[in-house]
């Protein structure tokens, strides 16, 4: 058990210090994608809304020329390809409307970590399957999958902006994809709702006892 409380403790740093590491680099660059956008924006129409900085996967038509770039260890120029860019566009009224949304949601996240890292706790007490760690998962597997969800919808509006608002010459932008791992959330919700049913027939036996 004292094994077991040692893994608790490191999984409980590990998802803060996971957490602090994303939402730092997340802000980052967010903030410098938001401020170069706005900047060159504004230089050109003034009256522009400030636009978002998306990030767009191309790939080159069959008429384009690559460029180079000098390898010095081979002393040659070799030829590049651009598989990614961030573009800066003007976001739609939808895009706005679910951003507020998944503003909402992403507290709902803080929450939902908060739960996991007391279901840890409970758990290197002992106090496994009880009713409270239900809730607890449910909180942090539903809270996840709601902002998975805004954030995907959000990503397809983007992307529908993108194709509208930005020309890249000798480029073409590839079809949309999410980022989200949807295989892992389904998997995430499949345990949380096994854990909750696990729960319920512990209490069920404990009555007939």
């Amino acid at each position: 058990m004292k094994r077991f409380r040692i893994l608790g403790i490191l999984a409980i740093l590990v998802i803060v210090g996971d957490f602090a590491i994303s939402f730092t680099a997340g802000w980052q660059e967010e903030r410098d994608s938001f401020l170069a956008g706005s900047q060159s924006a504004r230089a050109e129409t003034p009256a522009l809304y400030t636009p978002e900085g998306i990030p767009v996967e191309v790939r080159p038509l069959e008429t384009t020329i690559l460029d180079s770039l000098r390898n010095n260890k081979m002393n040659e120029n070799l030829p590049y390809k651009i598989d990614k860019v961030s573009v800066a566009i003007v976001p739609s009224t939808w895009s706005n409307i679910v951003f507020c949304f998944v503003g909402f949601v992403a507290l709902a996240i803080l929450a939902g970590i908060y739960c996991l890292i007391r279901v840890l706790i409970s758990i290197s007490k002992r106090n496994v399957f009880t009713h409270e760690n239900v809730v607890r998962m449910r909180v942090f597997t539903y809270s996840l999958l709601a902002f998975s969800i805004l954030n995907a919808l959000m990503e397809w509006l983007n992307y529908i902006e993108v194709v509208k608002q930005v020309s890249l010459p000798g480029y073409e932008i590839k079809g949309f994809s999410m980022s989200e791992d949807w295989l892992s959330l389904m998997v995430i919700v499949l345990f949380t709702e096994i854990f909750a049913v696990g729960v319920k027939m512990k209490e069920e036996q404990d009555l007939t006892i």
